[in-house]
Parts: structure tokens; sequence; C-alpha cells
């Protein structure tokens, strides 16, 4: 099913003025806001400091690293005046903020002793997206985390990254949102980095990034002079990693890969709504019956709980919260207050069972949400699963483009690389002996799609 403008609206407001800049509504602040308690927590469990740098870069600063700034100079907001005065030096919008970090590298680090130095900050970015836009997918300003790490060496570094990928793999795990990791190629790698590695996910067939690691060359390093002193007293330069995933992009993927024809689903740790309590009332027991409820609401105050008290019809009531991703929903009339007991019904697989209201504890809640996030990660996965195809020529990359993840044959020649990207896009490329499917000679597997 296409999500209703009424539910969505409750996510987000796509109206105001600036083109591609969003209202975040409760809805969506709730997701994201427990997405990024989890990933700051376990950041700063790794030994991640806490930052948050201004939001305006110096021109000069911005293009310290030109093959970065390349990358970005089509997309960077410029500051040009401040009240009437023109200003001597233009400053940019945060795109990224490697340029203003690794200034401030270059001044906190000394020594050995420093190192490693990793920063961390959930913050919003501002890139011109000259694409359509499209809410939480392709915007003109989003919400993401960004971390930022220096190390003596590029194994440091390469233990770093093995470390982000753990980090991110357990969020994404949370979410039970499924996902590939594809080592970008050359060509499509972040501005300046050895190597990239992107988290990938699917919606509607489409190709949506997720998330990004990228081991960065010693250009940066020397860019911004970051140096330090080792134990014999010789001068080197650092090793940079830099990372971030989408606030935005995770939650889109929540809202379209767990969806189904009665509306939203959720991992019930990030249900804006955990559970709905639903009186059944009957002639002139209102007020028996609400009590009841508002106890079973007060044993539960650790879940985000509604007592929905409107005059809706009891059927109204279920409509209004399956469409809204209640992942549970309580039940009790006069009967169930004579039996003490209520009746659960799970969102995900509409199963219902009567419960002693004594045996409702948050505990037992807690493992019925455990059970919810694992049929959902199921789910999620085998969909995710049954759209990865092979494509043994041309033709098959023309037709499956828009259904899913494509493995390919590909050579490194250019023109087949077009060829190939006149369809889809590549992804990452593996050593695996294949045929090219547009040459027909053996040399590598491509992962490819269309993307958003």
């Amino acid at each position: 099913m296409d999500i209703d403008d009424e539910i969505l609206t409750e996510f987000y407001d796509n109206r105001y003025a600036v083109q591609g800049m969003l209202i975040y509504r409760k809805a969506a602040l709730i997701v994201v806001r427990e997405m990024q308690k989890i990933l700051e927590e376990n950041l700063e469990k790794a030994g991640h400091e806490p930052v948050l740098f201004p939001v305006l870069i110096p021109e000069d600063i911005l293009k310290k690293e030109s093959e970065h700034i390349k990358g970005f100079e089509t997309e960077v907001f410029w500051v040009t005046e401040a009240g009437k005065k023109v200003l001597d030096k233009k400053l940019a919008l945060r795109p990224t903020s490697e340029t203003p970090v690794y200034t401030m590298f270059s001044l906190w680090i000394r020594s050995h002793k420093d190192l490693p130095m990793k920063v961390h900050q959930s913050c919003a970015v501002y890139r011109y997206e000259t694409k359509q836009t499209r809410p939480l997918i392709r915007g003109r300003e989003f919400l993401w985390n960004e971390g930022h790490s220096a190390f003596k060496n590029l194994d440091d570094a390469e233990k770093n990254v093995e470390e982000i990928r753990k980090i991110y793999g357990d969020l994404l795990n949370d979410l039970c949102i499924p996902y590939r990791i594809h080592r970008r190629p050359e060509w499509d790698k972040f501005p300046g980095a050895s190597y990239t590695l992107a988290y990938d996910t699917l919606i509607e067939g489409k190709i949506l990034q997720i998330a990004t690691i990228h081991n960065l060359s010693e250009k940066f390093s020397e860019a911004f002079n970051i140096k330090y002193e080792d134990e014999e007293g010789n001068h080197k330069f650092v090793r940079l990693t830099c990372y971030g995933p989408s606030f935005g992009r995770l939650l889109a993927s929540i809202l379209n890969i767990h969806k189904d024809e009665n509306g939203l689903k959720f991992p019930a740790k990030f249900a804006p709504t955990q559970i709905v309590l639903v009186p059944i009332f009957a002639k002139g027991n209102k007020e028996d019956v609400l009590k009841y409820c508002r106890g079973i609401k007060e044993k539960l105050v650790q879940f985000r709980v509604v007592l929905d008290e409107s005059d809706k019809t009891p059927g109204e009531k279920f409509y209004y919260w399956e469409k809204r991703g209640a992942m549970l929903r309580i039940e009790a009339g006069p009967r169930d207050i004579e039996n003490n007991e209520v009746v659960v019904v799970r969102r995900d697989t509409r199963k219902k069972e009567k419960i002693k209201k004594d045996e409702l504890t948050p505990e037992k809640i807690s493992e019925i949400f455990k059970d919810i996030d694992k049929n959902l990660r199921e789910m999620a996965v085998k969909k995710f699963n049954e759209a990865i195809f092979t494509a043994g020529g041309i033709d098959e990359v023309k037709n499956l483009a828009g259904k899913g993840i494509i493995t390919v044959g590909l050579c490194e020649k250019e023109e087949c690389r077009n060829e190939i990207e006149n369809y889809v896009s590549v992804l990452g490329v593996e050593e695996k002996e294949e045929k090219c499917v547009v040459c027909g000679k053996e040399r590598k597997v491509a992962y490819a799609g269309k993307t958003y």
C-alpha cells in the first residue's frame, strides 16, 4: 500500500517555503530520537567524544582538500552577506564536516598520546540537491550523525572501520532493516577517500543508501597538516576515517519496508505509539471500563501508551491505530473486567490472545515486543532476498532495472560501464570471474540497481 498523506503529515510537512526542507513532526522525532540515542550511546562506548561544530564553514577551509570540494561544488549553499554588509569571505552551510573537523584536529593532535581521536555529532547538513527532491530520501537539509576519527596508521584505521560496521549493523538489526554493504566503485567513492563502504537497502525495488563509511587517503591529513610525534620523536601524518547514517533515510526505510495493506508497522522500540488501549463500552459502564483501562496504563508507564477515550466505535479505533502502527492493542470490556483479563492483539500478525490483568507486566510486554521484532526482521529479510537477481545479458539488466539488486558480469572498460549505467547504477564490484554482459570478456561481478 501507499502510505496515506494523512498519516505522513503526522511525521513531516514538506510545504515549507524552501523546497527540499522538511518540518519534522512529533511521530518522526520519536523514531529519530530513539535511533539517535542508540547510535550515540554505542559510539560513545567506543570512545567517541560528542561535539557540535558550527554550521558555517569559511570558503578557504572548505577548499583545502581540492578533490573533496570538487565533489560538492555544485551542491554548496553559500552565505555572502550579513545584514547590509557583503562578506569578505564566503561562508558555506555545512554540506559535511570533514574540513572544519580536520582543521581542529590539526590543533588538537600533537603527540601519539592524543591518538586515537574520535568525535561524533548529530546535526543537519545542507546540500543544494539538483535532482527532484523527495521527502526523507532526497532533500536539501537532512538529519544525520557523522563520525570523524584519527589514528596512527592504516591498521588502526581499518580496525575502526570494522568497529563502525558492527555499530551500524547493530542499529540496523534493531530497526529490522535488511541491507547489503557494497564497496563503491572508484568513480563513485566519497571525494578524497581511499575507499567507501555503502549500506544499501531496498524500497519498492530501488536502492536506497542509508549509511556510509569512508577510509580517507592521506590527502586529507596532508591538506590540513594533521601530524603527530611518535614514540621516537618522528613526525607523521595521521590516518583518518569518517562515517555516517542518514536519520531521514532510516525513517523512510522503516515506514516503507515494514508497511502492509493495513498501514504502518514498526520495530516495537521505535513505534510512535507502542500500545493503544481500547475500552469496549456497554450501556452504563463507561466509567468502570475507563477506570480498569487507566489502571492498566499506569502499569505500563515505561512504554508509549495511548488510552483512546474518543467517541469512535471500537472498529473505527482499531482501523485508526492499525494505520498508524500501534504495535500492540489492548482491549477491555465488561466481560474482561469480570474475568480480570484483557484481550491483546499484535499489529504484525493480528493474533489475539487473552491475558490475565495481573500477568500483563512490563516484562510480558517486552517479551511480546521482542517476538514482534523477530517476525518483522524475518519478513523484511525474506522480501529483500527475493529481490536479488542475476542478469546474464544487457536485456535482462534492462528488464530487472527497478526491481531490486542485480548481480551482473562487468569488465573495467569505461564504455561497458557506461552501457550498464544507462539503465542502472553500479553499487560495487567484486573479484569474481564472470563474463561481461556488454563485451563478453571475463572480468568481475558488479552489483547494480536503480537508485533513489
